[in-house]
C-alpha cells in the first residue's frame, strides 16, 4: 500500500547519500521507494534505506537493489539496522524562545528580580529541554513559561534546572556560554502529545535538510 507520509533516503555502503524519495511499499522482504529522481542502480547493487517514521524515528534497512528506474526502486532487505531515535527518547535540535511566567527559587517566587526573562530552547524531549537564558539559573530553579504548536491550545511547561553546562572556549580557555539542563514535571497526556508533534515535525525538517 502506498504511504507518502514516510521519507526515504538511499546511500550507498559507504553512507553517501545518493537519492531521496517516499515509502510506496514495504513487507518483511522487499521495501519498494517512489520518486522523481531516484539512482539508477545495477541489480544486486548494496544500499542502506533509511525510513522516517512517524512512531519509530528513523530505520535503517542494508539492502540489494532488485529493480532501479527514476521513479522507482525496489531493494531486497538483507537486514535492519539499529533504530536511530526512538520517540519516547527521541532529542531534537529546537531553535525557539519563549518568555517565562515565572522563576522559583528555593520555593520562593523570585520572577520580579528577572524581568523579561527569556531563554532559549536548545533541544527538547518528552523528558525534558537544553537552554540557554539572558539570566543567570541555579540548581533546582524551576521555570514556567508557555508553550504553543500550531493550532494545538497554549500549554503551561514547568521545569527544574538539573544540571548546568559550562562552555569553554578552546582559545581563550574561558567560558563562553552557560547552557542549563532541565526536567519537566509530570506532563498531562495532552500537554505530552503537544510537544511530541513539535518533535516529530521539527525531526521530519532537519531530517529534509540534512
Amino acid at each position: 500500500m502506498e504511504n507518502t507520509e514516510k521519507l526515504i533516503k538511499i546511500y550507498d555502503k559507504e553512507y553517501n547519500l545518493i537519492g531521496c524519495g517516499h515509502l510506496l511499499s514495504m513487507n518483511s522482504n522487499m521495501i519498494k521507494v517512489k520518486g522523481d529522481d531516484l539512482p539508477v542502480l545495477d541489480s544486486k547493487t548494496n544500499v542502506i534505506i533509511e525510513i522516517l517514521t512517524d512512531f519509530n524515528g528513523i530505520s535503517p534497512f542494508f539492502c540489494e537493489v532488485s529493480l532501479a528506474t527514476v521513479n522507482q526502486l525496489n531493494a531486497l532487505i538483507i537486514r535492519k539496522e539499529q533504530l536511530i531515535e526512538r520517540r519516547r527518547s527521541l532529542k531534537v535540535r529546537t531553535d525557539i524562545s519563549f518568555y517565562i511566567e515565572s522563576l522559583y527559587r528555593n520555593d520562593e517566587d523570585i520572577t520580579k528580580d528577572f524581568p523579561n526573562m527569556k531563554i532559549n530552547l536548545l533541544n527538547l524531549s518528552i523528558g525534558g529541554m537544553l537552554i540557554s537564558s539572558n539570566y543567570d539559573l541555579k540548581l533546582n530553579d524551576v521555570v514556567k513559561f508557555y508553550f504553543q504548536y500550531e493550532n494545538y491550545q497554549i500549554i503551561l511547561l514547568k521545569a527544574k534546572v538539573i544540571r548546568i553546562d559550562k562552555i569553554i572556549d578552546h582559545i581563550t580557555k574561558e567560558i563562553s556560554a552557560v547552557n542549563y539542563g532541565c526536567t519537566f514535571d509530570k506532563l498531562p497526556s495532552y500537554n505530552e502529545a503537544v510537544i511530541t508533534k513539535y518533535l516529530y515535525d521539527r525531526q521530519l525538517k532537519l531530517y529534509k535538510d540534512r
